[in-house]
């Protein structure tokens, strides 16, 4: 054996038992932190690299987390697709090891996979320039599961990292697959609402053990903290409550609709204090959301409110429910009175009334201000039709509220007022509130009641039990699109361009209800609408 040789096995037996050093001290080490942050040095040092990053894959295998330090006593996590857009990322989702000679080296990238690119976000930040990086799996022994990827950037030497590098890698992936699957099964989990988030790996027990120490000496609730110190979100959150309260999460959604008919009893203030709130009918039952489900259940006061209804409870997170409060009792247009408006009409039979008794009753403060609650409900919602119907015998009126093409329930009013309701309706708008066995259309100015300008166009159908059904359509006055936002390919723009130019014939535009007729007639008369042009228009809808 040459000299030459010798040092070369000299090296190799020195790096190899270095490496068995580091092996022992990561078996001995207490949790995956210690690992990561306190051992990291010596092993960059084994490697003759500049930085090393672990990466642990996600409960939901799509993504890929590494936790780093960003100042004395701040962590930040990190999150990677597990996807060919990036070198872990491929990593991840391949199994294979990579040594890259320069991640800035595109066609390189590109001969490992098409769709490969270097993710320069942190290098630009920083000012930190990656050339060389060495990066592999880390796989479960007795199932083959890909459970982390470890990575090292650069070498010391400015070279590519060597054969014996690419050897000692795999081995401390092996080291770290024992130790991180030891320490997931053997590491007791603090008794915390958040405990899920150390199960599914988004923390270690001693970041969450640390977040909660923080968050108190901070005087800082513990959600707000994770928040913003560890970059997790309400989703996060809201699963990791869902775990520990064995009930469902549920985000705050701004398309949700104000259940009136559940809140008439319930006070903005009572239900911040007692942090609960229903939500909507169900089939399954009453859905209450809740930031402790356990506590309400207990106190019983959710059964006692709703004492004929089956109760199933959800749970959501603070800022979510603070969203949903602030969402069913906005006060922007006199919510307190309207709130209380269905108690006030209260649930009484149905009865048979007479002309004079049906007109006493659609003037009614309260029903006046219910149509008009509900007209501005519909605006606010973008919803694009009121949709109400009435049900015979003693069954409610329900009425619901058209958004994105789609019916969804708005509220239900007492049997006994249907038709003072359609008859406040036709007051409105100067209908003939004594025939009932015609269909009727008319419009609302509804300036004229409240605070909105809007018109809404209305119309009346007889139905079954000498009732009528009503349809309202918000037209909203906005200026006109322009045809080039009507989204009109290009043969189609010159077609129509070429039609509407000429001084003569007729234009017919035809569709279904909210196909857009009055849109695109209104964007084509904008069109017209010039100086030196004289334009009369009638429209009977």
């Amino acid at each position: 054996m040459t000299k030459g040789g010798m040092v070369d096995v000299a090296t190799r037996l020195a790096f190899f038992k270095g490496l068995q050093a580091v092996t022992n001290r990561i078996h001995a080490a207490e949790n995956i932190d210690e690992i990561i942050f306190e051992l990291s040095s010596d092993i960059c040092a084994l490697f003759g690299a500049d930085r090393l990053t672990i990466y642990v894959v996600d409960e939901g295998r799509a993504t890929i987390s590494s936790r780093i330090k960003t100042g004395l006593n701040s962590i930040r996590t990190i999150r990677l697709p597990i996807a060919e857009n990036s070198v872990a990322g491929y990593v991840a989702m391949s199994g294979r090891l990579l040594n890259i000679a320069d991640v800035y080296d595109e066609q390189a990238l590109k001969l490992i996979s098409p769709t490969m690119e270097f993710r320069r976000e942190v290098d630009e930040r920083t000012g930190y320039r990656s050339r060389q990086m060495l990066v592999a799996p880390i796989v479960k022994a007795d199932d083959g599961e890909i459970i982390g990827v470890i990575q090292f950037i650069n070498t010391r030497s400015g070279q590519v990292f060597s054969q014996v590098a690419e050897e000692g890698i795999l081995g401390l992936a092996q080291t770290l697959a024992v130790a991180f699957a030891q320490r997931r099964s053997a590491t007791p989990l603090p008794k915390s609402k958040y405990a899920a988030l150390v199960t599914d790996g988004l923390l270690t027990t001693s970041e969450l053990l640390a977040a909660t120490r923080a968050a108190r000496e901070r005087n800082l609730p513990l959600e707000q903290f994770l928040l913003e110190e560890f970059e997790l979100s309400l989703a996060d959150l809201g699963r990791a409550l869902s775990v520990f309260f064995g009930v469902p999460y549920e985000p705050f959604r701004n398309e949700r609709v104000k259940p009136l008919d559940l809140l008439r009893n319930l006070k903005r203030e009572y239900v911040q204090q007692s942090q609960w709130i229903p939500l909507e009918e169900t089939p399954g039952g009453l859905l209450i959301l809740s930031t402790d489900p356990e506590q309400a259940i207990a106190s019983r006061v959710v059964q006692n409110v709703f004492p004929k209804s089956r109760l199933v409870f959800c749970v959501t997170t603070q800022q979510e429910f603070s969203q949903t409060v602030n969402q069913f009792f906005d006060a922007s247009i006199d919510d307190t009175s309207v709130t209380e408006l269905l108690s006030d009409l209260g649930e009484e039979d149905a009865e048979v009334l007479n002309n004079a008794e049906v007109i006493a009753a659609a003037a009614d403060n309260e029903l006046v201000k219910l149509v008009n609650r509900i007209i501005i409900d519909a605006y606010r919602q973008g919803a694009s039709d009121i949709h109400i119907e009435p049900r015979p015998g003693k069954d409610k009126t329900q009425i619901r509220f058209r958004k994105d093409g789609t019916l969804v329930p708005y509220i239900e009013i007492p049997a006994s007022y249907r038709n003072p309701l359609v008859t406040r309706i036709k007051i409105m708008c100067d209908l003939d509130i004594s025939e009932r066995r015609k269909p009727q259309d008319g419009k609302i100015k509804f300036r004229r009641f409240g605070p909105l300008d809007i018109e809404l166009r209305v119309a009346t159908v007889p139905t079954s039990g000498s009732m009528e059904d009503v349809v309202m359509r918000l037209l909203i006055n906005t200026e006109p699109l322009p045809i080039e936002a009507l989204g009109l390919n290009a043969q189609v723009k010159d077609r129509l361009f070429d039609a509407i130019s000429k001084p003569y014939g007729i234009f017919f535009v035809c569709g279904p209800t909210g196909a857009g007729k009055t849109t695109t007639l209104h964007s084509i008369l904008s069109r017209l609408n010039t100086p030196e042009t004289k334009i009369w228009t009638a429209e009977d809808p």
